[in-house]
C-alpha cells in the first residue's frame, strides 16, 4: 500500500513519468526486433551463398575440377571462346599438351592435369588467347570463305595487282623514253643555236627516227593508265562488302560497284599524273609542278564525294588544256628558233614532249609498229641484251657442233 500510495502520489506529482517509461520500453522492443530481423537476413543470405558455392563446386567437379590456369586480359573477347593449347598456330603446335581453355569477356580459365598446367603450357595459352583476340579473322577464315567466297576475292586481287603493276611499268617505260628523247633534242637545239652544230642529213634522219619513237606515246601512255585503272577495279570490286562493313562513305546505297569504279578511275588518273610529274621533273620543272599539284589535289578531292570529284575532273581538264594547248598557241608568234631564250616566249610555259593523237588508221598502225621496233631495239641493243644474245649463239653453236 505504501508503494502504491507513493506511486500514486508520485504520479500525481509527476504525471509525465509514466508516459516516458512506456515510450522507452516500446523503443527497446523495436530495437530488439530490428536486430533479430538483421540476424535472420544474414543467416538466410549466408545459407544461400553456401548453397550456391556448393552447386558451383559440384559443376566444376563435373566439368573436370578447378581451373589450374586463370588469365585476365585488357581487351574483351568478342564472344565466348573455347580452345585447346595443342591446336597451336597451324604447323606450329605441340600435341603433348592438353589444356582446355574457356574465355568469357576479359577472363580465361583453363583446366588440365599435372604437367598440362605448367609454365610451358601457359606460354601456349597466352599466345593462343591473344591470337584469338587479335587474329580472329584467320580463325574464322573457313566461315568467311563459305560466306564471302574468299578464294574468288584472292584471285581477282592477284589479277588486279598484276594488271596494276603492268600499267605502271608501261607508263614508266614510255615516259622515260620520251624524256630521254626530249633531253637529246634540247641539247642539240642549244648546239645549233650556239653555231656549234649544223643541221645536216644525219641530224634530220635522227630526228625522223625520234619522231617514230614518240609517235605512239599518246596511245601507250593512255593504255598504261587504263590498265592501271582496270587493275584497281579488279582489286577493289570483290571487297565491296568489306568497304561497306568498314564504314566507307558510299553515295548511292547498294551501288558499291559504281563507287569503286569512279574512285578507282580518279586514283588511276592521279597516279598517272604523279608519274608524269616525277619523270618530267628533271627537264620540265613547271610542267612537272602542274602534274604533281593536280595529282595531290585529286587525292584530296576524292574523299569529298561525287561533286568534288566532278569539280576536280573539270579543273584538271581545263588546266591541262590551258597550259599545254591554249597558252602555247597564244604566244606562238613570240618564239624565235635562233634565240637560246626563245625570244619573248614565256619562260615558265613548257611543253612535255610530243603527245599527238592520230585519227588516220594507217598512221595509228605505223605508230604501234614503230613502238614494237623500239621495244625490241631497247631489249637487244644494250650490254645485257648483247651478252645474252652472245650466250645464246654460243649455246646454239655448241649444240649444232655436237
Amino acid at each position: 500500500l505504501r508503494w502504491r500510495k507513493r506511486s500514486c502520489v508520485d504520479s500525481e506529482e509527476r504525471p509525465g513519468m509514466m508516459v516516458t517509461h512506456r515510450i522507452s520500453r516500446l523503443a527497446i522492443c523495436f530495437a530488439l526486433l530490428l536486430v533479430l530481423a538483421d540476424a535472420s537476413r544474414y543467416v538466410g543470405d549466408r545459407g544461400r551463398h553456401m548453397a550456391k558455392g556448393t552447386t558451383a563446386l559440384e559443376g566444376e567437379e563435373e566439368e573436370g575440377g578447378d581451373a589450374c590456369v586463370v588469365g585476365e586480359f585488357p581487351i574483351e573477347f568478342r564472344e565466348e571462346t573455347d580452345f585447346n593449347v595443342n591446336e597451336g598456330f597451324g604447323v606450329l603446335r605441340d600435341d603433348s599438351t592438353n589444356l582446355e581453355c574457356h574465355c568469357v569477356e576479359k577472363e580465361c580459365k583453363c583446366y588440365g592435369e599435372g604437367e598440362d598446367c605448367d609454365e610451358y603450357s601457359q606460354l601456349w595459352f597466352y599466345g593462343l588467347a591473344y591470337a584469338h583476340q587479335f587474329g580472329a579473322f584467320f580463325y574464322d577464315l573457313p566461315k568467311y570463305e563459305e560466306q564471302y567466297h574468299l578464294q574468288s576475292m584472292v584471285f581477282w586481287s592477284i589479277l588486279g595487282l598484276i594488271l596494276f603493276w603492268t600499267g605502271i611499268v608501261v607508263l614508266l617505260y614510255m615516259e622515260i623514253k620520251a624524256v630521254t628523247v626530249q633531253r637529246e633534242r634540247d641539247e642539240r637545239k642549244k648546239l645549233v643555236q650556239a653555231r656549234a652544230m649544223e643541221r645536216c642529213q644525219a641530224l634530220r634522219e635522227l630526228e625522223d627516227k625520234e619522231a617514230k619513237i614518240m609517235a605512239p606515246r599518246a596511245y601507250i601512255t593512255m593504255s598504261g593508265a587504263v590498265v592501271v585503272w582496270i587493275g584497281l577495279v579488279c582489286q577493289l570490286i570483290p571487297f565491296c562488302h568489306l568497304l561497306r562493313e568498314l564504314g566507307f562513305y558510299v553515295e548511292v546505297h547498294g551501288l558499291c560497284i559504281l563507287f569503286v569504279i569512279m574512285n578507282s578511275f580518279v586514283l588511276a588518273a592521279c597516279i598517272t599524273l604523279l608519274i608524269l610529274g616525277l619523270v618530267w621533273s628533271c627537264t620540265r620543272g613547271f610542267a612537272s609542278l602542274l602534274f604533281i599539284s593536280l595529282s595531290i589535289l585529286g587525292d584530296l578531292m576524292m574523299f569529298g564525294g561525287t561533286l568534288s570529284v566532278i569539280i576536280w575532273g573539270a579543273l584538271t581538264i581545263a588546266a591541262l588544256w590551258l597550259y599545254f594547248s591554249y597558252l602555247p598557241s597564244l604566244y606562238q608568234d613570240l618564239k624565235d628558233p635562233d634565240d637560246p631564250n626563245n625570244g619573248g616566249y614565256p619562260w615558265w610555259l613548257q611543253d612535255a614532249g610530243d603527245f599527238a593523237i592520230e585519227t588516220e588508221l594507217a598512221k595509228f598502225g605505223d605508230a604501234f609498229k614503230g613502238f614494237g621496233q623500239g621495244v625490241v631495239s631497247d631489249v637487244t641493243d644494250n650490254p645485257v641484251g648483247e651478252k645474252v644474245k652472245e650466250l645464246g649463239d654460243h649455246v646454239t653453236g655448241n649444240s649444232a657442233t655436237v
